[in-house]
C-alpha cells in the first residue's frame, strides 16, 4: 500500500471518528433535555450512554455512505432513496440536537411534551441515519459480490 493511500485511509477514519463524536455531542444534549421531562427512565446514566452510543453509530454510518459502486452496476433507483433517508436523518438529528443545546444552555423553560418531541425527532433522525447507512453498505456488498 502506498504512503498516499495510507494517509487517505487514515484521514477518512479520522473524519468518520469526528462525525461519531459529533453524534455523541448531539445525543448528550438531547439526553440532558430529556432529563428535564422528569420521567424516571430518562434520568439514568444507562439511558444517556445508550443515546450517546446511538448518536455515534448514526453519525458514523449515516453521514458518510460510500457511493462509488452506484456508478458501475446495481439498481440505481435505490441510491437516491438511501441518500435522501441519510440526509433527512442527519437534518432531524442535528436539528433536534441544536435545539436541545439551545434550550439547555439558555435554560429555556419548556414543557415535558416539548422535550419528548425533541427526543423523538432526534431518535427518528438517528434511526434513519443507521438504516440508510446499513442499506447503503448492503447494496455496496451486493455489487462487489457480483463482480
Amino acid at each position: 500500500m502506498s504512503d498516499g493511500l495510507l494517509i487517505l485511509r487514515l484521514a477518512h477514519v479520522l473524519a468518520r471518528l469526528g462525525l461519531a463524536m459529533t453524534g455523541a455531542v448531539g445525543a448528550t444534549f438531547v439526553s440532558a433535555l430529556l432529563m428535564r421531562a422528569e420521567l424516571p427512565w430518562f434520568d439514568t446514566v444507562e439511558f444517556t450512554v445508550l443515546l450517546i452510543a446511538l448518536g455515534m453509530i448514526g453519525a458514523y454510518l449515516g453521514i458518510d455512505i460510500p457511493r462509488w459502486p452506484q456508478l458501475q452496476a446495481g439498481p440505481a433507483h435505490r441510491w437516491p432513496a438511501i441518500g435522501l433517508a441519510s440526509a433527512t436523518g442527519t437534518f432531524l438529528a442535528a436539528g433536534a440536537g441544536l435545539l436541545s443545546l439551545y434550550a439547555f444552555v439558555i435554560d429555556e423553560t419548556s414543557d415535558p411534551a416539548g422535550n419528548l418531541l425533541f427526543g423523538a425527532t432526534w431518535m427518528l433522525g438517528v434511526c434513519m441515519q443507521i438504516g440508510a447507512g446499513l442499506a447503503g453498505r448492503r447494496q455496496i456488498a451486493r455489487v462487489k459480490s457480483r463482480n
